[in-house]
């Protein structure tokens, strides 16, 4: 890379953002998240810049990455089926909603989230093909009002037909003002 030409760098690195999910393997999480934030001083201000942290469905929870997030100054891309799939048996993920928008203060991008549905309840970590239309509605009538937009980007084995079907699928709640082919506000 020349100076802050993109000419020549991978498109995976070049995006505006870069969502990490898996941070370490570590048999330690604590041990993880240190290392973590002692590497995070290695990455330039550039890349720091474009990383976002997500939580997973397998060790970190969403307060694991609040941790993370809040520490660093990092953007936390909330997934609500990463956290059905992985949450300490006392966290709600209500109670830290409003920390996991305030890791977005100082974002210029508009807040972003993961939305998927479990394969089934024996493969429940595996993405369906599609997202559960009523369970996302569920959610959004959790958090309306407290962000001012929320994208959403699907993780679907069936990728942009799970976007047409999700579409379609909640064409039919009166709740939903649509303002294009797929955005809308919940009233």
């Amino acid at each position: 890379m020349k100076g802050d030409s993109y000419d020549n760098c991978p498109a995976w690195l070049c995006s505006d953002e870069c969502t990490f999910t898996k941070l370490f393997s570590f048999p330690n999480k604590e041990k993880a998240l240190e290392q973590f934030i002692y590497n995070w001083g290695y990455i330039s201000n550039e890349l720091q810049r474009m990383i976002m942290l997500e939580n997973d469905d397998k060790v970190f929870t969403v307060r694991d990455t609040l941790y993370l997030c809040e520490k660093l100054g990092i953007p936390f891309v909330f997934d609500l089926h990463h956290h059905f799939a992985n949450h300490e048996e006392e966290e709600d993920w209500r109670k830290e909603w409003d920390r996991i928008v305030n890791t977005w203060k100082y974002s210029p991008l508009p807040m972003k989230m993961h939305i998927s549905s479990p394969k089934s309840d024996k493969e429940f970590r595996a993405h369906h093909d599609f997202v559960d239309a009523q369970l996302f509605l569920s959610f959004l009538h959790e958090i309306k009002g407290t962000v001012e937009q929320l994208d959403c980007m699907i993780e679907a084995k069936q990728k942009d037909e799970a976007l047409f079907h999700l579409v379609s699928n909640l064409r039919s709640f009166p709740e939903i003002e649509w303002i294009d082919g797929a955005s809308f506000l919940i009233r």
